[in-house]
């Protein structure tokens, strides 16, 4: 499986397609999160599997989710996820520094 520049923070090693898409699953299953956060990463999770451009799909989730969590409105589990992905150097230097 190749290898991507998406870290996972706690552990500072790349994360493979498989590990994002399990962290995605367990968000969906989730039943702390809110509906429409589901519909977003659903959406994006679907077209990972369909498209198989992770970079594009979670840098389109990322834009998606960066105005919420700006103002602090996203649930703590979407967050986590959220400053994951922002923090990973997929989108370059600066984006998602600061939550």
């Amino acid at each position: 499986m190749k290898r991507l520049a998406c870290y996972n923070l706690t552990m500072k090693k790349p994360l493979n397609q498989t590990e994002i898409l399990n962290e995605m699953y367990n968000l969906i299953l989730s039943k702390h999160i809110r509906e429409w956060e589901r519909t977003l990463i659903l959406e994006a999770k679907n077209r990972i599997e369909n498209q198989g451009n992770l970079e594009e799909a979670l840098a389109q989730l990322e834009a998606q989710l960066r105005p919420l969590a700006l103002r602090y409105n996203l649930t703590p589990m979407t967050t986590e996820f959220y400053n994951k992905i922002s923090n990973s150097r997929l989108f370059g230097p600066g984006v998602g520094h600061r939550l």
